[in-house]
């Protein structure tokens, strides 16, 4: 059905459907992200917000889910920060999102002269005071990844896939990350559903721009083609 940067999913033809999910690379920085993942997936699976679990191997890291649909129709800021919301309301887990840590591991990972104009980069936007404003944020539990392609539907309800970044962090890096698709009308919509009128406008700019960073990292590691310059993302930074 698709293959994305560390899973390949596969349609499994019984009754009734179901899906497989095979790991064929790990884009995560800790050897527990799996069982992590589980925790959190069966706990938002519990409250209806992801495809029920139907069987796991430890081992090869593969999970059999319930079929849910792909998105018919791109999805609204209000159901999407509804889902965030929902998110947000589950119960705490004991695992943090590390995200200093992951923008080191990621510099790390490319060639010397491009890590060297990333950290220029990085230095010029004054990224430290970004994360340091968010770590002060109150935590709770996020997905961290609610981009499209971890979007479904069961019915008239969306659900989310793909849990492995899921963590206590906070919810301005959180809904920052699952905005980014959306129009910025649609954007307002989500801020609306998921902050209300306690939205922190400092807190929404630095979830932007760590989301970003973090975003093109990533791609950096892991998509090469559809990452950005460290000039590119530096003038989206500063706009």
């Amino acid at each position: 059905m698709a293959q994305g940067s560390g899973h390949s999913v596969y349609q499994i033809l019984s009754t009734p459907q179901l899906i497989g999910r095979i790991r064929h690379q790990s884009t995560r920085l800790t050897d527990k992200a799996f069982s992590q993942e589980l925790m959190v997936w069966c706990r938002a699976a519990q409250a209806e917000l992801a495809p029920d679990l139907v069987f796991v191997d430890d081992k090869e890291q593969a999970v059999i889910c319930e079929h849910v649909d792909a998105m018919k129709a791109p999805v609204s800021g209000e159901a999407l920060g509804t889902l965030c919301r929902q998110i947000h309301a589950l119960p705490g887990v004991s695992h943090q999102l590390t995200l200093a840590t992951d923008i080191e591991h990621y510099l790390k990972q490319l060639p010397a002269h491009l890590a060297d104009q990333w950290r220029a980069a990085i230095q010029t936007c004054d990224t430290e005071k970004a994360l340091a404003k968010l770590e002060g944020d109150i935590y709770c539990l996020c997905h961290n990844d609610l981009t499209p392609d971890n979007l479904m539907t069961r019915g008239d309800n969306l659900v989310a896939i793909d849990w492995e970044y899921a963590a206590m962090g906070s919810r301005y890096f959180d809904v920052a990350i699952a905005s980014e698709a959306l129009p910025d009308d649609e954007r307002d919509s989500m801020m609306q559903q998921v902050f209300g009128d306690a939205l922190d406008h400092e807190l929404m700019t630095a979830g932007k721009q760590i989301a970003r960073l973090v975003t093109a990292l990533w791609q950096c590691c892991f998509a090469i083609d559809e990452a950005p310059s460290p000039a590119k993302w530096l003038g989206l930074s500063q706009s």
